[in-house]
């Protein structure tokens, strides 16, 4: 019979506690194609997300990118216990919140205000750039990856999350005063027609591929 540290030192792995250093959010129109298949390329280094038509969010701030997970369930008493006797799930809703600090750029602004200001160009002697608000916004859906990374490069962990759906549900108080302008958003996630799932999880990198016997998976080609 094996030890109590025999058996703590085959469970836990120190390489496996994971922060996300840094992170990048890119966001596109859902009708500009799938979702991509992997996030990482030769080498094991992240593939180039603008050149498949992504646009950068960005600056965020320090709380980064946030994903709620709220599961509804259904749940069954019954005569002389105290738990309950079963449990179903109803729904899940899923949502991603995050704070922009870049003001200004065109795409966050069609997304948040729900317009399309591909027409709007500068004026072209002052450089001034004007657009009217719609009173109702158009209900556009997006794809949105958010991708960090963690680790020096010959251990480099590239984590993602990519989601084929998503509309803009809230966007929260915007001020101008002696702080930095920011306006918070969040989303609600979708169910990808093309996917069949709301979400799509994307684990890579050179720390990933060193890591796969604790990881649990499969190792490749096999």
């Amino acid at each position: 019979m094996p030890t109590f540290a025999e058996l703590m030192k085959d469970a836990d792995h120190r390489g496996l506690v994971r922060k996300s250093k840094r992170a990048m959010g890119f966001i596109r129109r859902a009708s500009e194609g799938e979702l991509p298949e992997a996030i990482t390329g030769p080498n094991s280094l992240p593939v180039d997300l603008k050149a498949l038509g992504f646009k950068p969010i960005g600056l965020v701030t320090p709380d980064g990118y946030r994903f709620g997970r709220d599961v509804e369930k259904d749940d069954v008493d019954a005569l002389g216990y105290s738990s309950f006797v079963r449990t179903d799930v109803l729904r899940v809703a899923r949502t991603i919140a995050f704070n922009p600090l870049q003001f200004g750029q065109r795409h966050l602004n069609e997304i948040r205000y729900g317009m399309d200001l591909s027409g709007v160009t500068p004026d072209a002697t002052t450089g001034e750039i004007v657009f009217d608000e719609p009173d109702l916004p158009i209900d556009d859906e997006y794809q949105l990856i958010v991708v960090a990374d963690d680790g020096p490069a010959a251990n480099n962990w590239i984590m993602g999350r990519g989601y084929g759906a998503v509309k803009l549900a809230n966007a929260d108080e915007e001020a101008w005063g002696q702080s930095v302008i920011q306006n918070a958003l969040t989303f609600d996630v979708f169910t990808d027609d093309e996917l069949g799932t709301p979400v799509r999880h994307y684990l890579g990198g050179t720390g990933a591929k060193a890591s796969a016997d604790i990881l649990g998976y499969a190792s490749a080609g096999a």
